[in-house]
Parts: structure tokens; sequence; C-alpha cells
């Protein structure tokens, strides 16, 4: 589901709040959140950085700011693609630099929250996007303006 509703969408922010939750912001106002390992791999092989490094230092002469880092990246850049992997739950989300990846670190916590207009959530877990009632809220007009030809609750 997340797959049809974010494939073409702009990404217009990135944010990293103080307890780890990344957030990517995009147009028409939806924004995907999560508290897993975040990563970007570019298609050269040229880039690679991770949220986990967010803040370290390692060595160098500053700390690394992964959140501005990867906003110099991304931002209004097009999600062309969206793949879910069926076992674990990862999600990459892909541009034409590269690949965003949501990296699941648990089997029992959820991997990735979506939220939109109309009260639209989405809570993605292992594998899979659990339909209950408490974790996907769309009416029926939501529905039918998020994917044409929709009619579920």
């Amino acid at each position: 589901m997340i797959e049809e509703i974010l494939k073409n969408k702009t990404i217009k922010d990135f944010k990293i709040s103080e307890n780890s939750l990344c957030t990517l912001h995009f147009s028409d106002g939806f924004c995907l959140s999560t508290k897993a390992l975040v990563r970007f791999v570019g298609n050269n092989n040229d880039t690679f950085i991770c949220s986990n490094d967010h803040g370290h230092q390692f060595g160098l002469n500053q700390s690394i700011n992964f959140e501005e880092d990867l906003k110099k990246i991304i931002q209004n850049c097009c999600i062309e693609d969206i793949k879910i992997n069926s076992q674990t739950g990862d999600v990459g989300l892909f541009l034409k630099a590269g690949v965003i990846e949501i990296i699941s670190t648990s089997k029992g916590y959820e991997s990735y929250q979506l939220n939109g207009p109309d009260n639209l959530t989405i809570v993605g877990y292992v594998g899979k996007q659990k339909p209950n009632s408490w974790q996907i809220r769309i009416s029926v007009s939501a529905a039918k303006t998020l994917i044409p030809g929709s009619s579920k609750q």
C-alpha cells in the first residue's frame, strides 16, 4: 500500500529528533517515520551514509550530521520506485541518485509509520503492513483520493 501512495512523491525534508526518530516529509502532506536504521547508498557506490553515525566524530574534525548530509542529497528528489522485503520488512525508496533504505531491526516492533491527509496511518511490520483498524485509519473518501479505484476502508 505504501508503494502506491509514495511513488512519484517528492521528498520535501528530512529530520532526526533527539530520540533518533527519522522522518521523511513528502509532497501532499505525507510523512514516513522510523526508529529503525536509515541509510543512503548512492548508485555509483560513491555515497554511503547511515543514521547510526549521526552525532559521532570517529576521529574526524567534526561530528557526522546525517540529517544535513542526507538532506543535501535527497531534498526535492522524486521517489521513482519502492520495494519492501517480504521477509525482513526492509523498505527501499529508490531515487535517481540512489536508494534510501529503512532496515528493520526488530521482529516485534513496527518498522515504520506512514501518516498522511485525512488521518491516514499505516504501520509497517516485519514483511507486511498490518491492516487492523487501529493501525490503518483511512476513510472511504481518503482511499478514493489516495488510490484511484479503491473503495476499501
